[in-house]
């Protein structure tokens, strides 16, 4: 019942993907992803501006274009980035991970380090 915050946070979203911070990240407008994933324009424009979720066809394009796989859309590219780091390490590797970020991070936001700690455990 501890992620009930975290859903309800979502909820709140206009949006469930972070496809525009991924082309943000990538220096890639919204015309770029039209050539690249052969969507209409419209389509892509709802993407960015109305928080619609692709249709799987797309999603699999936008993964390869942006070098991520489906779930990462659904994840800032930087919790992505942290993710692939800590993808395919064993369990003692992750755990020295997270006492390193909460060293790092003691004095800015407890709560957020606890959440982070508890999320990799559950890896």
């Amino acid at each position: 019942m501890n992620n009930i915050k975290e859903i309800r946070a979502v909820d709140s979203l206009e949006r469930f993907h972070f496809i525009p911070e991924w082309a943000k990240k990538k220096r890639m407008k919204q015309a770029d992803i039209v050539r690249s994933t052969g969507a209409d324009k419209g389509v892509v424009s709802r993407w960015f501006n109305e928080g619609v979720v692709p249709k799987d066809e797309y999603l699999v394009k936008l993964a390869v274009i942006f070098g991520t796989d489906i779930s990462g859309l659904f994840r800032h590219p930087d919790e992505e980035r942290i993710a692939q780091l800590l993808r395919g390490r064993s369990a003692a590797e992750r755990q020295k991970a997270i006492e390193m970020l909460e060293l790092l991070f003691k004095d800015n936001d407890p709560a957020g380090v606890q959440n982070l700690n508890q999320r990799a455990v559950s890896r």
